[in-house]
């Protein structure tokens, strides 16, 4: 299920752009990008280094990745493989925005042994960043689901694709208003990932056992491409 992510700087003259130098001129990036987003399993580009930082992803994510919560997965990686005690303050306070945090009581006695809330002060700021991130998760979440409509269409017939879309319209509920993924994302019931990889609930009822003439591929292409979209953002977007 791991699909972590770095965010990388191009060099000039062996200066990072936005760390070591914050303007450049267009010639000097040799037909690079200034940042750009790679999976933890790719190489590093010549000319790219490693940024990646709870808040590097906060200054640059936001401008390379597609939408909010792929920085945020990219965030919360970080927090967990650091631990809340390693994190810095401003660290704490990007994963409460973010909603990174390894659970309410220890962002809340934060907040109030480091900026000196009640734990009434506290427990209100902590629910509202989160409603803050949920709005943001939302929007991110329902272009996804535009975006993964061309790859249903790319894999099966547009007859095949209106009965999948019936069939996981109560899930794709869930995910474009709740943001629900599923059982291996810390969620409560099960989502639209345990369909699409016939996991839990779905084991031996998911889209594999649908039976759609594949247009192109195979199954495990089908599923990851729709992965590739609902879960980790990765798609193309076009005008």
């Amino acid at each position: 299920m791991e699909d972590n992510k770095k965010i990388l700087a191009y060099q000039i003259s062996g200066q990072t752009c936005g760390i070591d130098i914050v303007t450049w001129y267009e010639m000097d990036l040799n037909g690079n990008k200034p940042f750009k987003i790679i999976h933890d399993s790719e190489s590093i580009p010549s000319g790219y280094i490693d940024i990646s930082s709870i808040e590097n992803w906060v200054k640059f994510g936001l401008n390379v990745a597609n939408d909010y919560s792929v920085a945020k997965f990219a965030i919360k990686n970080i927090a967990e493989t650091v631990g809340w005690s390693g994190l810095t303050n401003t660290e704490k306070d990007i994963t409460i925005e973010y909603y990174s945090y390894p659970d309410p009581t220890s962002a809340v006695i934060y907040l109030m042994t480091t900026k000196g809330m009640s734990q009434a002060e506290a427990s209100t700021f902590v629910t509202l960043q989160w409603h803050k991130h949920h709005l943001k998760n939302i929007v991110a979440y329902r272009e996804r689901w535009n975006y993964t409509k061309l790859v249903v269409v790319s894999y099966i017939s547009r007859t095949d694709a209106e009965d999948l879309f019936n069939t996981v319209k109560p899930l794709i509920d869930l995910y474009i208003e709740v943001g629900i993924l599923g059982v291996d994302f810390s969620d409560n019931q099960n989502g639209i990932y345990d369909y699409i990889y016939s996991l839990n609930d779905f084991i031996d009822n998911g889209l594999e056992e649908n039976n759609y003439t594949l247009l192109q591929g195979t199954w495990k292409d089908f599923e990851d491409g729709l992965s590739n979209v609902l879960v980790w953002g990765d798609y193309t977007k076009y005008n």
